[in-house]
């Protein structure tokens, strides 16, 4: 009986389980015909999102096929640069809107794509883009020692969910770009 797609697969959802696979050594039958589908689908990507780039970075970070992830990260990057969906002038937000349908100052920054100095995505920013990115990072900090989230807040409930998960991103990112930690 031949497995039909419905609902249809999506590289949001499967690039980043895909990736941490692969960066794990994990092997399985599945991941064969995953893996495949998300070659397909980053290397078919005419228009993206945020979210989107982020899941199709984590699988090409971790892609056993380097040659063929790094030609594909190259692409991905120049879509970026296109689409302006990495705030490069942190201090001139207006200049970078947000992607459609996301929240009123939903931006992405470099170090959202790029997460280490290791990460496929961080050949898709100068230095100087780089560090503005980490240093508008490490100044987000709030007093409380988190970092605030980005993305729509239905209610207080998810706020306060996300917001440790939020930290612990920054930290790592801050972490990877040997930033100090306060």
């Amino acid at each position: 009986m031949p497995v039909v797609d419905d609902p249809p697969g999506e590289l949001l959802a499967t690039g980043p389980v895909v990736g941490l696979l692969h960066r794990n050594e994990v092997w399985h039958a599945w991941l064969f015909r995953a893996t495949d589908f998300c070659r397909r689908a980053v290397e078919s990507l005419e228009t993206t999102h945020p979210y989107e780039v982020q899941a199709a970075v984590t699988f090409l970070d971790h892609a056993l096929d380097r040659p063929r992830a790094e030609a594909a990260a190259a692409r991905l990057g120049r879509l970026v640069r296109e689409q302006r969906l990495a705030v490069l002038d942190p201090d001139d937000l207006d200049a970078y809107p947000v992607a459609p349908g996301y929240a009123p100052g939903e931006h992405h920054f470099p170090h959202d794509y790029a997460r280490t100095p290791h990460s496929l995505a961080r050949a898709w920013f100068t230095d100087e883009e780089m560090n503005r990115s980490l240093n508008h990072l490490a100044a987000d900090q709030q007093d409380d020692g988190g970092w605030p989230i980005r993305w729509r807040q239905w209610s207080p409930a998810p706020t306060l969910e996300a917001r440790p998960l939020v930290t612990i991103d920054a930290l790592h990112t801050l972490q990877a770009y040997d930033r100090p930690l306060t």
